[in-house]
């Protein structure tokens, strides 16, 4: 469902944030996994200077294009799996204009324009309608051409969105302010935009990677069938959480009945 949270998308990290006030490191960069004898041990890097975190278990939701080069204490089918496992490219640009031409001209109010240049797709704003500036997706572009776009300096980038872009909207290089454009693949942590998984994929690595080793757990859009949305992420965590809640009442009878007998 195209639901987007009112103020962007990442008031969704914010709102967690909010919640878990002074229980998230940020910052650190994982080095090491390790299973211990009763739970999980994760060195990181902050600040120049190793450290690291004890716990029962570890949802670990890292992209596989950089978890595959952390040291880990995983089997080798995991190991296996975790790199077999290619990444979508993508890249978008988000180009900013003094006002919404495409609104009070062409009573464009959201939606997307599918273009066959390079730029794919143009992405218009859902939210704040009729108001003095606007920013929309002057390109969202995949596999080849995100890779040609991906490789270009920030200025190529924005140059060529313009230009084609002008060809359905000529306001665009007149009311033009600013631009922000992202490489997914080149994105250092992300490495790509999203699991693509083959068949043979699906068959053969998909169920090992949803499988928990010891305690470490795995969890992202990379572990659902709705990879590439925010909705695949949610419903992975979920799924995890239930059943670290279920292994974790199932233990603890075990061990009040061992005591009482």
């Amino acid at each position: 469902m195209m639901f987007q949270p009112v103020g962007g998308m990442d008031q969704i990290p914010k709102a967690f944030s909010d919640k878990l006030s002074g229980k998230i490191t940020l910052g650190a960069e994982v080095q090491e996994i390790r299973q211990t004898g009763e739970g999980v041990r994760v060195v990181y890097k902050k600040n120049g200077k190793k450290a690291e975190m004890l716990g029962d278990y570890c949802i670990c939701t890292i992209p596989l294009t950089v978890l595959k080069n952390i040291s880990a204490d995983f089997t080798e089918p995991m190991k296996t799996a975790i790199k077999s496992i290619n990444y979508a490219t993508a890249g978008k640009i988000g180009l900013q204009f003094k006002n919404r031409f495409w609104e009070t001209e062409d009573r464009i109010l959201g939606g997307i324009t599918t273009t066959n240049m390079d730029i794919t797709q143009i992405w218009y704003p859902s939210s704040d309608f009729y108001s003095k500036k606007g920013l929309l997706v002057g390109y969202y572009n995949f596999g080849q051409n995100a890779v040609k776009y991906g490789n270009l300096p920030l200025a190529e980038r924005e140059k060529l969105a313009l230009a084609q872009g002008s060809k359905i909207h000529p306001e665009y290089k007149k009311e033009f302010e600013t631009s922000f454009s992202v490489a997914w693949q080149k994105t250092k942590y992300s490495e790509g935009g999203w699991a693509s998984y083959s068949e043979s994929d699906l068959k053969n690595y998909y169920p090992i990677l949803n499988e928990p080793q010891g305690r470490i757990y795995f969890a992202g859009e990379h572990l659902s069938h709705l990879t590439g949305w925010m909705a695949g992420s949610f419903e992975s965590a979920r799924l995890v959480v239930s059943q670290i809640h279920e292994r974790v009442v199932k233990e603890s009878s075990k061990a009040a009945a061992a005591t009482v007998s």
